[in-house]
């Protein structure tokens, strides 16, 4: 065998050897295009409970319009307020609280998390690992090794036959698997973030967060005063009340925040409701009615590789 015939055979060898490893391996084989990576792995027994993800207060916050921060403030002293009237009604007047006094809330804080989307958006978001019954997601700038299905958090068109297990991981990661991501001019920046928050404290929208950079501080003196109101407010409450956990988050809530991924310079990204995922049309027509902007990542579209 001469070399010439000798380096043809070596490399048509290594050529079939590629080709087996991507026939072996082919959910790897996909994720090789972008990242970052959802690793999408089987775990046998049922789900830990988990509470509120750390941090993810902070970015609830940080991802709605600043005022927000103690309007939320002022909402929960409200809901103090009227939880120790309806448990003491004699020391106060009696004026408007006979309809209070004869249905009370068994809830009192029901109305006074008026953010619930964001912070269930956000908790989602930083919930990493992501777990389910039998199924564990994990995010990452590459594939875990014992990954049973690797796949790129934006599914590229060829995904979209993804199978049951892929449907499933990518179902966990709910807000960042559906989050817009936008490119926008600086001309049109600040009309655009403005538009954007302003839509997204209606009741009816489908937007929960809005993140116009990567990072960020929250007000550390507003801050502050929601911890000591959230602790005023827990004091008040029931060791079983169902919005206890967001509370003891609140009381604890830190000033800075992170998104998991990185943006760029020029990008916007925003990330819908949980109830908005049945109707992205909607999510998407809210986003294009709010400004000038380039679409990077649109939700529910197949996005090129």
């Amino acid at each position: 065998m001469n070399r010439r015939s000798g380096v043809s055979a070596l490399a048509r060898a290594l050529g079939l050897a590629g080709l087996l490893g991507l026939t072996g391996c082919p959910a790897r084989a996909k994720a090789e295009a972008k990242g970052p990576f959802l690793s999408i792995m089987r775990r046998e027994g049922a789900t830990v409970a988990r509470g509120v993800p750390p941090g993810s207060i902070a970015l609830a916050l940080g991802g709605l319009p600043a005022e927000e921060l103690p309007r939320l403030r002022e909402r929960l002293e409200e809901s103090m307020d009227a939880a120790v009237r309806r448990a003491a009604p004699m020391l106060y007047d009696l004026d408007g609280l006979v309809e209070e006094a004869a249905a009370p809330d068994p809830d009192p804080l029901r109305g006074a998390l008026p953010n619930l989307p964001p912070l269930t958006a956000a908790a989602n978001v930083l919930g990493a690992p992501w777990n389910a019954p039998g199924l564990s997601v994990e995010l990452g700038a590459a594939c875990q090794v014992a990954a049973s299905r690797c796949v790129p958090l934006v599914a590229p068109a060829l995904d979209r036959g993804d199978d049951a297990l892929v449907r499933r991981g990518r179902a966990l990661v709910w807000t960042l698997g559906n989050a817009a991501r936008l490119r926008v001019p600086a001309s049109s920046r600040t009309v655009l973030l403005r538009s954007l928050r302003e839509t997204q404290t209606r009741p009816a929208s489908t937007i929960a967060l809005v993140f116009g950079e990567s990072r960020g501080t929250l007000d550390e003196a507003e801050l502050d005063l929601l911890r000591q109101q959230a602790r005023r407010v827990l004091a008040h409450l029931a060791p079983d009340t169902p919005r206890r956990s967001w509370l003891d988050a609140l009381g604890d809530a830190r000033a800075d925040w992170e998104l998991p991924i990185a943006l760029d310079a020029d990008e916007v990204l925003v990330i819908p409701r949980l109830s908005a995922l049945a109707r992205l049309p909607d999510f998407d027509a809210e986003i294009e009615h709010a400004g000038t902007f380039e679409w990077v990542v649109r939700p529910g579209v197949a996005q090129g590789p």
